[in-house]
């Protein structure tokens, strides 16, 4: 049979840690012995023990004749070069990326030195994984393609946010891990702003609130939930309800995290909101054009009452490139958000 190949040990750990034992458990502390196959192909084994259930596990793969183990203390690498992933899809890459971004505090600036190193690793594991979901882009296309995506988690994070898989997407957010991580670089300011620390303990009140309200006592809780039969994680829905009360803390839209203040936000949200129909109710073509037009009722309708042409952006919204609209050329940010909640009421509501 073929092997997989896994470019970098890197890579190969990421694998394990994300594919879960049969218990349900993510994580692996694995051990690496090299192989070769019947045919002289180099390989490497990795071998460990479920922390969680005590099963023992096992996975064979190819590696790469010349080794792509060349990660340093300022750059991960998962694989060298423009060659996709054969272990993990896009959209693997993408939660792996967030993941890691999302465990930096957000005062690992002002953290000691050991901290700020820890995060930093973090935060180039977060560049490196993007980029390695920027590689399924194709060259004659903006977007990574719905074919892309071979794991059952993968293709349901695709089909709920397809736009997160657009090239200037994904281009932002790594670009704003890049600008996270050349700021934590830089030396430790010696405290933070009045305005960052009234926004950390805003967050930090919110979460505890949530998890008293909840009785949630996992403080290391993940979207796999913790290990250990007494810790009480959150379930995907009391998740979501913190994601949705940060986000409005935070001044942005709780169902896609966006800016409020950003009328390009506001108008990225619209045509993610098309997308989710178009995805959603692809089986049931009468119901998805409904859906669909009554969204766009809502937003012609919003124009006419305001007065506004959107000759300026709407080629650029139809050919799904709406982070390439200037700002000045929309209205102002408030105006363009009611749009957004009134069609997203419109293409929810009944026939």
């Amino acid at each position: 049979m073929s092997r997989r190949l896994a470019r970098t040990r890197l890579e190969a750990q990421l694998y394990l840690d994300l594919t879960p034992c049969e218990c349900g458990h993510l994580g692996l502390e694995s051990r690496a012995e090299p192989v070769r196959f019947e045919d002289g192909t180099p390989g490497c084994r990795y071998t460990g023990t479920c922390a969680a259930c005590g099963r023992a596990r096992a996975d064979v793969f190819r590696v790469p004749e010349i080794s792509q183990d060349v990660s340093s203390p300022d750059e991960v690498v998962y694989g060298l070069g423009g060659r996709t992933s054969e272990l993990l899809d896009p959209a693997q890459w993408l939660w792996a990326a967030q993941r890691y971004a999302a465990a930096v505090p957000s005062t690992s600036d002002s953290a000691p030195e050991a901290e700020r190193a820890t995060a930093r690793t973090w935060l180039m594991a977060a560049v490196a994984a993007v980029g390695e979901t920027e590689k399924f882009l194709p060259e004659d296309a903006d977007s990574v393609p719905a074919t892309a995506f071979w794991t059952e988690g993968g293709r349901a994070f695709y089909q709920r946010d397809p736009q997160a898989f657009h090239e200037h997407r994904l281009a932002d957010l790594r670009m704003g891990y890049e600008r996270r991580l050349r700021a934590m670089r830089d030396e430790a300011p010696p405290r933070m702003s009045r305005a960052r620390a009234a926004h950390v303990m805003t967050a930090n009140r919110i979460q505890e609130e949530w998890a008293q309200r909840h009785g949630i006592d996992d403080e290391e809780w993940v979207e796999g939930g913790a290990s250990g039969a007494q810790r009480r994680s959150p379930t995907p829905q009391q998740r979501a309800e913190l994601t949705r009360l940060l986000r409005a803390a935070a001044g942005q839209d709780e169902r896609t995290g966006l800016s409020l203040d950003d009328p390009v936000a506001g108008l990225a949200a619209f045509r993610q909101l098309i997308a989710e129909v178009e995805i959603g109710w692809a089986a049931d073509v009468p119901e998805r054009d409904r859906r669909r037009g009554a969204a766009l009722s809502a937003y012609r309708a919003w124009l006419a009452r305001g007065g506004w042409s959107d000759e300026a952006w709407r080629e650029l919204l139809e050919n799904d490139r709406v982070w390439q609209v200037p700002w000045e050329a929309l209205p102002p940010a408030a105006e363009v958000w009611e749009m957004v909640r009134a069609a997203r009421a419109a293409a929810a509501g009944p026939a």
